[in-house]
């Protein structure tokens, strides 16, 4: 399966997903961007044992899909447990005949269509290529190696039918899943704003670790009258996940003559208001048809009040998101807000001491 990797041609993917059970999948990872004018989507799979090849550990596969104005690029691979230049010559040594050239950014290049090979039709000089890659990641004993290749050098991939471009195989059908969720999922979940979200976050509580769990007593976030009470979720390291350092979770249940009124739910992240608030808003599925309210704010669903007794805003229904910053401490609040009619049959938070472990 590797010396089919080293090729740099679609075959590979056909043995590595007869190979899954020696690719030991931990999770499902995917991001999502778009800095113009560029737009990436970049899918990961850590895999939750190492895998070795010739003296070289591999910790898991990545694979990304780059539209620019120059036109789309694929790229796929692994990262591994070595430095660049140990990988590079094990990878010379398997393919006997070969050398890597030096680039500019430190790392290796073995391009594997001849330099004045003929573009394919439609293609000018320079956007036709096939190359394979070895370089530094950030910490200096791991590396990746990556295949790099234009759209046409690729044309036994499937097209696909909304883009009309060239797409690399879901890594979902190229590794088993295991039956379990992380941190991830449970952001994911949090960013569809339902109630799903409480079972994704409790199977995934054994991944926040130790947790520091106490009450909070605040006022509503949407200003309306009544009691609100709740819980604060402070983690003893932060956890990372899509990008984010997630530092703690806040659930706050707003009640008036007893009944629910409202549930705000959330985390808080040591990151910047704006780099939150744009993760957030990259969760395109979501909020492909929210409507944008305010800077960090988005209505997902509003509708007037459902009991005719009910008047003005005071009775609006919603579901919101809100991006905020904590003075105390200094961190970013980003929070899913619903009226109690959004939420189903739920009228109380589970107890954080079932969402997380202690």
């Amino acid at each position: 399966m590797f010396d089919a990797f080293l090729t740099c041609k679609v075959d590979f993917f056909d043995l590595l997903a007869s190979a899954q059970a020696d690719f030991p999948a931990r999770e499902f990872q995917s991001h999502e961007d778009h800095i113009a004018p560029v737009w990436v989507d970049r899918r990961m799979v850590p895999f939750s044992a190492l895998v070795n090849v010739d003296g070289v550990p591999l910790n898991g596969y990545i694979q990304q899909h780059n539209e620019a104005a120059s036109g789309p690029s694929l790229t796929w691979g692994f990262s591994a447990n070595r430095k660049a230049a140990e990988v590079a010559k094990m990878i010379e040594a398997r393919l006997s005949d070969v050398r890597f050239a030096s680039t500019d950014a430190g790392g290796f290049e073995l391009r594997l269509e001849p330099a004045n090979a003929k573009p394919v039709s439609g293609m000018r000089p320079g956007e036709s290529y096939r190359s394979l890659l070895v370089f530094q990641d950030d910490r200096s004993d791991r590396s990746m190696i990556l295949c790099n290749a234009s759209e046409d050098r690729m044309s036994e991939l499937k097209t696909d039918e909304r883009t009309g471009r060239k797409r690399l195989p879901p890594t979902t059908s190229l590794f088993v899943l295991p039956k379990t969720a992380n941190e991830e999922d449970a952001l994911e979940a949090f960013s569809r704003c339902d109630v799903t979200f409480f079972t994704t976050l409790a199977q995934a509580k054994a991944r926040f670790g130790r947790v520091t769990i106490e009450p909070l007593f605040v006022a509503a976030p949407d200003g309306r009258v009544g009691e609100v009470s709740g819980s604060t979720v402070t983690f003893a390291e932060p956890i990372r996940a899509y990008g984010l350092d997630l530092k703690g979770y806040t659930q706050m249940l707003h009640k008036k003559d007893g009944k629910p009124v409202a549930f705000w739910w959330g985390f808080r992240a040591e990151e910047d208001v704006r780099l939150v608030a744009h993760w957030l808003s990259t969760r395109t599925e979501t909020l492909s048809r929210a409507q944008h309210i305010g800077w960090g704010e988005w209505a997902l669903e509003t509708r007037p009040p459902a009991s005719a007794g009910s008047e003005g805003a005071e009775g609006q229904s919603y579901r919101v998101f809100k991006v905020e910053r904590s003075n105390f401490p200094l961190l970013t609040n980003v929070l899913c807000g619903a009226t109690a009619d959004m939420m189903g049959d739920m009228t109380e938070f589970p107890k954080p001491e079932s969402l997380f472990k202690q």
